[in-house]
Formats: structure tokens, C-alpha cells, sequence
């Protein structure tokens, strides 16, 4: 059966399809961009010899800035009129704001750390009051029982584009005389690669039922007083404190690669690239399962093994065994993300999902920098435990996870009616079902 047989009962399948079609190809594009921030930023920091709570408070304020912005978005989407205007105003900024962070530490090199860090905070912002918008923008694209398998096949291709340019960075980076001018070449080429991505965005189809339904208006702080009486709020939390534990030791991972185990660049890169190749092999496997299971249980077995990943760096700094480890956090957390964002788009009514969705990621956008800005300044004051003074602020890291997992395992499942789970499927997803099965034999 073809893939796209879902939307043959849609008098614009045509354009649904192209739309999907170029979602694949400005995704592969605007990897390049996100994967080269996400991967070398903090390196970038480290280069130009920033402290470690200016890499807290840097890495931190990019993913607030990321978040907090997204307060507005309902609101700029109605001022606008339209989705596509915002979309391509957002990321069209960014791109340009990526050409002065990219020179900054050679227009201003006695300043250029926390110039850097104020541009990026600009640059994120930009882009990220864009996320809401295109979450619910695709999904009026994309019909419900395709998503499963569409958004995994989606980010399965354009995390392979991450992964190729970012280790073409680390190769470069590791030849490279000067360290600081292959950083600005890469932040140049962000800068195209996002523009790029934008006007793709720009031939991006608005199906008419977007606006057939005016989006309900729903204050931020009304929000904010309603979550616990929804499982939707309560999901929001756990989502938000399981980022907060990762995020407190998030920087310093790179830090212990490059400073504690001497890596080089490209050994870095491989360590960090293939949490996104495990996402190539792993997400069509997430996409299948939450099909058939819904999203809660494989979410609650994804947090459970987040839980206990920074606990494996404890165990040796060898470059095999952390790309092993790794392997292991790449299939973690992309089932993590797809499911995440399976269930927002899914759990939510249409009118809402653009309010609560951008909502979500301004709440968990505070909790990131919370976690950041706090393991940049307490991090380095934790006792030592082992030979590496890190290695307690990955402890510390798990212990804050762990209400996180204990909270998803308090959310109601939406697993679909009349599912027959096999016995492994229970073992993974529901051990107790699984247990009192064997028991009442």
C-alpha cells in the first residue's frame, strides 16, 4: 500500500503531498544549522576560553530564549493572519542574526564571549517562537494515523544530514591552525543553510481547515493556573523536570570529552553524532510502537532508561564504550522526542494545540535554563567523588531525573482500544502487567 494512501479522501492531497515532500527536504537543510548549534556551541565557548558558569549561563539562555518566546506565538500567528508569515519571518531572522554571531570574535575579540552569547540568545529566539507554529502547522498536514510513521521516516533523513555535517566539522576543526576561523566558517555556512530552509518554508502548503476553526484564546498565566488539573499539565511538568536533570549536566559532557579525556574534535563529533545515526535506526521502531501502543508506555520505558545514562560515564572514559553509551542515549532519546511530540499534537484539540503546544515549550524553556545556569554555577563546587570532579555533576544529574520518570509513570495511557499486548511488549512497557501475568498462572 502506498505510503500516502491515507490522504487519497483529501480533495488536496496533491498539495499535502508536495508540502510533506518539501517538509522532508527543509528539514535536511535546517539540520545543518541546528545540528552544528546544538553540537558546537559549547565548544565554540570553550575555544574562547569562557568560564564554566559563562558556558551555564550561555548554553542555558540559548535554550530559554529557545522557549520563553513561544508565550507570544499564538498571539503573533492572529496578528499575521497566517502561519506561513510567521514560520518564514522567525527563521529568516535567525538566519540573518547568525551572520554577526559568526564575527563576533573577530570584531570584538576582548569581549566576544558574551557578545556571542547575547546574539544567539537573539538567534533563538527567532527560531524558537517558530516551534508551536510549525508543530501545529504540519500537523492539520499530516493525517493522525500517518504521523507515526511519517514524522519518524521524517527525522530519521534529516538527523542523517546532521550527522554528515557535523562530522565534516569535526574533521575540520581538527585540522585546522586556527581553531576560531573554522568556528566562523561554520557559523556562515548556519547562516545559509537556515536561510535556505526558510524559503522552502515559504512554498509550505496552509490547508483552508487551519482557519475554519479560529484558534481559542488561552491566556498564558490562565494556562499556567489550569495544569495540574489536566493530564496534559501534568505531562508538561514530568517533560519539563526530566530536561531540567538532563540539562544540569548537559554542557559538561562536552567539557569532559575535549578537557578531562583529551578527545579530539573528531572523536567528540562521532560520540555526539551517533545519538542522531541510533535516531536513523531507532525512530522507525519508536513510530511503529506508538502506533500500536500509543505514546505513554514507550514514553515512560524512554525516561526510565534517561534515568540512568549519565551514570554510564562513570564507568569508563573509553572512546568505544561512549559511543556505545551514547548509541544507547541516541535511542533513548529520539523515541523520547517522537513520542513527546506524537502526544502533544495528539492529545490536544485543534483550536488549542498552537496555544498549548508553544506554551509547553516556554514552560520547559524556564526549567532548562534553571538546570544549565545551575550546573555551570553549583556544578564545580560538588565533592569529588571519583578522579574527574564531572563525574558529580552526573550523579547529581540523575537524582534530579528521577521525579521526572516517577511522574510519568503516574500519567493515564492512551494506549488504543481492543490492544493485545504480546508478553514482551509487557515485560518493556508494563512490567507489572507483565509480573501479575505470570503470577496468575
Amino acid at each position: 500500500m502506498d505510503k500516502h494512501s491515507d490522504l487519497s479522501s483529501y480533495s488536496d492531497a496533491a498539495q499535502r503531498k508536495r508540502t510533506m515532500r518539501l517538509s522532508i527536504a527543509e528539514g535536511m537543510i535546517a539540520l545543518v544549522m541546528i545540528g552544528l548549534v546544538q553540537n558546537f556551541y559549547v565548544p565554540y565557548l570553550n575555544a574562547m576560553k569562557a568560564t564554566s558558569l559563562a558556558i551555564g549561563i550561555g548554553f542555558g539562555s540559548f535554550l530559554l530564549a529557545q522557549g520563553i518566546v513561544q508565550i507570544w506565538a499564538p498571539s503573533m500567528v492572529r496578528l499575521l493572519g497566517n502561519y506561513k508569515t510567521f514560520v518564514v519571518l522567525g527563521t529568516g531572522i535567525q538566519a540573518l542574526l547568525l551572520i554577526p554571531f559568526a564575527m563576533m570574535a573577530h570584531w570584538f575579540p576582548s569581549h566576544s564571549v558574551w557578545l556571542s552569547i547575547g546574539v544567539m540568545i537573539f538567534s533563538a529566539a527567532a527560531g524558537g517562537g517558530t516551534v508551536g507554529a510549525w508543530s501545529d502547522w504540519i500537523s492539520y498536514i499530516v493525517p493522525r494515523k500517518m504521523r507515526g510513521r511519517y514524522f519518524s521516516s521524517r527525522t530519521a533523513l534529516i538527523t542523517l544530514s546532521q550527522f554528515i555535517a557535523s562530522i565534516i566539522a569535526a574533521l575540520m576543526l581538527d585540522r585546522a591552525k586556527d581553531v576560531i576561523f573554522i568556528f566562523t566558517l561554520l557559523w556562515l555556512v548556519s547562516a545559509v543553510t537556515r536561510g535556505l530552509s526558510t524559503m522552502l518554508l515559504s512554498w509550505h502548503y496552509e490547508p483552508p481547515e487551519i482557519y475554519s476553526r479560529p484558534p481559542i484564546q488561552v491566556r498564558f498565566m490562565d494556562f499556567v493556573r489550569q495544569m495540574h488539573t489536566h493530564s496534559y499539565g501534568k505531562f508538561i511538568l514530568a517533560y519539563s523536570l526530566i530536561y531540567f536533570g538532563a540539562y544540569f549536566s548537559g554542557p559538561f559532557f562536552a567539557l569532559h570529552m575535549i578537557n578531562d579525556l583529551h578527545f579530539s574534535y573528531f572523536q567528540y563529533g562521532c560520540i555526539q553524532m551517533v545519538v542522531p545515526l541510533a535516531t536513523v535506526f531507532g525512530l522507525g521502531l519508536w513510530g511503529r510502537i506508538c502506533d500500536r501502543l500509543g505514546n505513554i508506555m514507550p514514553m515512560r520505558l524512554a525516561a526510565t532508561v534517561i534515568l540512568m545514562l549519565p551514570l554510564g560515564w562513570l564507568i569508563s572514559g573509553n572512546f568505544w564504550y561512549l559511543l556505545g553509551l551514547n548509541t544507547v542515549a541516541g535511542l533513548a532519546w529520539s523515541g523520547f522526542q517522537l513520542l513527546t511530540f506524537n502526544y502533544s499534537i495528539g492529545e490536544l484539540p485543534s483550536g488549542q494545540r498552537l496555544a498549548y503546544i508553544s506554551y509547553m515549550n516556554a514552560i520547559a524553556a524556564v526549567f532548562y535554563f534553571a538546570g544549565s545556569a545551575l550546573g555551570g554555577w553549583v556544578g564545580p563546587m560538588l565533592p569529588t567523588i571519583t578522579s574527574f570532579q564531572i563525574h558529580s555533576i552526573f550523579v547529581f544529574s540523575t537524582i534530579l531525573r528521577l521525579p521526572a520518570v516517577l511522574l510519568f509513570q503516574a500519567l493515564p495511557t492512551d494506549e488504543p482500544s481492543g490492544t493485545r499486548m504480546s508478553a514482551m511488549e509487557k515485560f518493556f512497557f508494563t512490567p507489572r502487567r507483565f509480573i501479575q501475568g505470570r503470577f496468575s498462572r
